[in-house]
């Protein structure tokens, strides 16, 4: 939609990506305060490692994807005066 000037279609699609953006922000909260900030336990076996190195990825991944869409592709989006 954006890629074809959609601008105004794509407002309402917009609003609830970023409600989901929040709703995964507020679920990394809840990760980070389960998981002492995904820091591993003492002595965690190589399980717990694999989980925590995999919970970091996630997270880190995550943020990214939410960063890249709230503040590259749809905040000029949603600035700009439609075309369509």
């Amino acid at each position: 939609m954006l890629a074809r000037g959609l601008q105004a279609a794509a407002t309402a699609p917009i609003t609830v990506m970023r409600m989901e953006h929040d709703d995964h922000g507020e679920a990394l909260q809840r990760l980070a305060a389960l998981t002492n900030d995904i820091t591993l336990p003492r002595a965690a076996c190589n399980t717990w490692r694999a989980l925590y190195l995999g919970l970091r990825t996630l997270r880190e991944d995550l943020m990214e994807h939410i960063h890249l869409e709230n503040n590259i592709l749809f905040e000029p989006a949603v600035a700009q005066p439609a075309n369509d």
